[in-house]
C-alpha cells in the first residue's frame, strides 16, 4: 500500500469512527429513552428489547472494526483481511434488515397514533439513526473496504 493510500484509508477510518461510531454510541440511549417512553405508554412493549439487540449487535460490529479490522489497515493489510471484509458486510446487511425493520415497526405505530408525541419523537429519531447507519455501512463498504480487496456489492442497500 502506497503511502498516499495509507494516508487516505487512515482518515477514512478516522472519520468513521468519529462521526459514525462515536454517534451511533451517543444516538442509542437517547432512542432507548424515547422508546422506554412508548413502552410506558402501553403503546408497544418489545420496542426496548428489539432496539436494544440492534444496538448490541452494532457494538459487537463496532468493536470487531475498532479492535482488529482498523487495526490491520492502518498497518497495511495482510492476507486474512479479505475474509474478514466479507465477515463485516454480511453484519452489514443484517445490520441494514434489522433497522428496516425496526423502522417499518416504528412508522406503522407513528401512522396509527399521529397526535403522541413520544412517538412521533422516536418516529423521527430512528429515521436519522438510519440514514446514519446507511451512510455508514456505504463509507466502509463503498470507499474503505475496496482499499483493501475488491469492492463488496451493495445491492439491497438503500441510498
Amino acid at each position: 500500500m502506497t503511502r498516499d493510500l495509507n494516508q487516505h484509508a487512515n482518515a477514512l477510518i478516522e472519520h468513521i469512527q468519529t462521526r459514525y461510531h462515536e454517534g451511533h454510541r451517543r444516538a442509542l440511549p437517547e432512542l432507548l429513552t424515547l422508546a422506554a417512553a412508548i413502552e410506558a405508554q402501553g403503546i408497544d412493549k418489545g420496542l426496548v428489547d428489539a432496539l436494544g439487540a440492534i444496538g448490541r449487535d452494532l457494538e459487537q460490529h463496532m468493536f470487531k472494526e475498532e479492535m482488529r479490522l482498523f487495526p490491520m489497515m492502518e498497518q497495511g493489510g495482510n492476507t486474512l483481511i479479505e475474509r474478514l471484509i466479507d465477515d463485516l458486510h454480511r453484519e452489514h446487511v443484517a445490520h441494514e434488515q434489522g433497522m428496516d425493520c425496526f423502522q417499518a415497526r416504528v412508522r406503522e405505530l407513528a401512522q396509527a397514533h399521529r397526535t403522541n408525541g413520544a412517538l412521533q419523537a422516536l418516529a423521527q429519531a430512528v429515521e436519522v439513526f438510519a440514514g446514519e447507519l446507511i451512510r455508514h455501512i456505504r463509507a466502509e463498504d463503498d470507499e474503505l473496504f475496496p482499499l483493501f480487496c475488491a469492492p463488496v456489492p451493495t445491492a439491497g442497500i438503500a441510498p
